[in-house]
């Protein structure tokens, strides 16, 4: 059978893009397998529906006729699956296949390679240091004097590390010069498609500042309380740029002696809030809080927890009609404001039904590790910075972000 024959889209993000005076859509992988970008016209984009795995080219043609579609023809969308299938976009054989040898290239390697070093921030050492060190300066948004010696969680942002340079700053001001703690949790996001709550890696992270070695009696000691296997999917690391950035941050403020690394990916917490459930009556995250909780207390030494997140996500690039002007970027702040109440409380069921009650229309990202970080210890935290980025300018495309220190 062709690979093509009866296509299976994969899940996308699909992005809008300028290209040569045309308005396209990017349809961006997740998981980054390929380097080539798979660019559809827009009126296309609503078609890739169709694409289920289960109907053949003919057969999604004569759908699309019976709706009143036209101009689809056949040669048409086996071209568009052949372009999605040289992306590995749809989820046929040749995908499967190719994923198998990538998830066992990645086990055998005992090292996680810096993925975005020299793209999202300088390979070189001396480079990557004062790359970092110039976001430590005075920056800007809203600071608050911590004391850094008595962090113990921290809320920093996985933004762009040149568009969210203030509040990396914000949030790493925190934590310059303080006592080095044994090891850093680091909750990230998983922006890969995956089912499960919680994967870890158990490999070493490398940084153009050195390598953080992995915790693995942390790590041996969480999955025994939470009775889980957190690595079962952890190829989702392989690409993730939310842990990486905090331990290039880790290894920049102790360099002599970096503190063990505990890196773990956060899963979505969708289905919650599309059922207006809350997380608290979830028997699994329940357990995987007290889990950690009891881990953390009962680990030799001091452990630093960072949550790695980013808050929301708007305009046409997430999916909105429309971008935002002035007006609704002031709106959005005015709503952000209002869950970083919730967050600098330390109220964790409050800020998740902030989140729900709208089904998290805002595309808020960190919803599932800011939770498991308030859900900890439920100890108010100080604001150190909030800022909005314009991810895509073109297309009044908006993120936000913030800096929580938990003293």
């Amino acid at each position: 059978m062709n690979a093509t024959d009866r296509p299976r889209l994969r899940a996308v993000e699909p992005v809008q893009v300028e290209v040569e005076g045309r308005t396209l859509i990017a349809l961006k992988d997740p998981d980054s397998y390929s380097e080539e970008t798979a660019l559809v016209d827009p009126g296309l984009l609503g078609l890739l529906v169709v694409f289920d795995g289960i109907s053949t080219i003919d057969e999604i043609c004569a759908r699309l006729e019976s709706e009143g579609v036209k101009g689809v023809t056949p040669d048409g969308l086996t071209t568009l699956a052949e372009s999605l299938d040289r992306c590995f976009l749809l989820d046929n054989e040749r995908f499967r296949d190719e994923r198998a040898a990538r998830e066992a290239a990645f086990a055998s390697e005992p090292v996680r390679a810096a993925a975005h070093a020299g793209s999202a921030y300088p390979a070189g050492a001396d480079e990557a240091r004062t790359f970092l060190d110039e976001m430590l300066g005075d920056g800007a948004g809203d600071k608050t004097q911590t004391s850094t010696g008595h962090v113990r969680r921290l809320i920093a942002p996985h933004i762009d590390l040149r568009l969210g340079a203030d509040v990396h700053g914000g949030a790493h001001r925190a934590l310059a010069g303080a006592p080095r703690p044994e090891r850093v949790v680091v909750l990230g996001v998983c922006h890969a498609a995956s089912d499960r709550r919680v994967i870890a890696c158990r490999k070493d992270f490398a940084t153009p500042l050195g390598t953080l070695r992995h915790d693995a009696a942390f790590l041996d000691a969480l999955e025994a309380r939470s009775g889980d296997c957190f690595d079962a999917d952890q190829m989702t690391h392989k690409a993730e740029h939310s842990v990486e950035f905090q331990a290039l941050w880790i290894a920049r403020h102790w360099p002599d002696n970096p503190p063990l690394l505990v890196p773990l990916l956060i899963g979505s917490f969708h289905d919650l809030i599309e059922d207006a459930r809350s997380p608290a009556d979830d028997p699994e995250i329940d357990k995987f809080v007290n889990a950690l909780r009891d881990t953390i207390a009962e680990a030799r030494g001091t452990t630093l927890l960072i949550a790695s997140v980013d808050l929301a996500h708007r305009g046409p690039r997430y999916g909105d009609a429309d971008g935002l002007d002035e007006d609704a970027e002031t709106e959005q702040e005015s709503a952000d404001r209002v869950l970083l109440d919730h967050i600098v409380a330390g109220d964790a069921e409050s800020f998740f039904q902030d989140i729900a009650h709208d089904k998290n229309a805002r595309n808020v990202c960190g919803v599932a590790p800011i939770y498991l970080t308030l859900r900890l210890d439920e100890t108010p935290g100080e604001l150190l910075s909030y800022g909005q980025g314009r991810i895509d300018p073109d297309t009044g495309s908006l993120v936000t972000y913030t800096a929580v220190a938990f003293p």
